[in-house]
């Protein structure tokens, strides 16, 4: 590898899981973006996260792990401890990877969080595994510093492949 010439357009092709976050990421946010501007165009106040790192954990915590900068971590924390974010959508989509938008909305201050997330065929069976377990499947959004809000929708489902299109989410789910 050149050490010249960084990963990315331009740069080495990256292989399996990468790649096709690379392949499919701006297309996600760009839908956060504009389910953002939906709720601007109805008078809502948008918080679009950008992500650094989302990963299924089941270590410290189980659920799915947002890292995101500074700047929206703090704007997400103070809306968070003034309002009540309880209604949650979920937009989903699948290749051989899970595309989550999420998108949790405090209807009384008319706010809304768009925020892009996803996981692999490989962190399937923890997210299973741990919606068994728990009855739902918590979203942290977290900064650096480890502090973090949780998101939990009452339709965990709604976060894991359809079983209809050939997901291989069990029936007892």
């Amino acid at each position: 590898m050149d050490s010249e010439t960084p990963p990315g357009p331009g740069g080495p092709a990256l292989a399996g899981a990468a790649s096709e976050i690379r392949e499919h990421w701006d297309d996600l946010v760009g839908d956060a973006e504009v389910t953002a501007a939906e709720f601007e165009d109805a008078g809502w106040e948008t918080l679009v996260c950008h992500p650094g790192d989302v990963t299924v954990t089941d270590v410290e915590r189980f659920g799915i792990d947002v890292l995101l900068p500074d700047d929206e971590y703090d704007r997400l924390e103070e809306w968070v401890e003034d309002g009540s974010f309880d209604e949650f959508d979920v937009y989903r989509a699948e290749t051989t990877m899970v595309w989550l938008l999420l998108v949790a909305k405090d209807e009384s201050a008319e706010r809304a969080v768009c925020c892009p997330a996803y996981y692999g065929s490989s962190d399937l069976e923890t997210l299973v595994d741990g919606l068994r377990e728990h009855g739902h499947v918590p979203i942290y959004v977290r900064n650096l510093m480890e502090e973090f809000v949780t998101f939990t929708s009452d339709r965990p489902g709604l976060l894991l492949p359809d079983p209809d299109d050939g997901g291989s989410v069990p029936d007892d789910v």
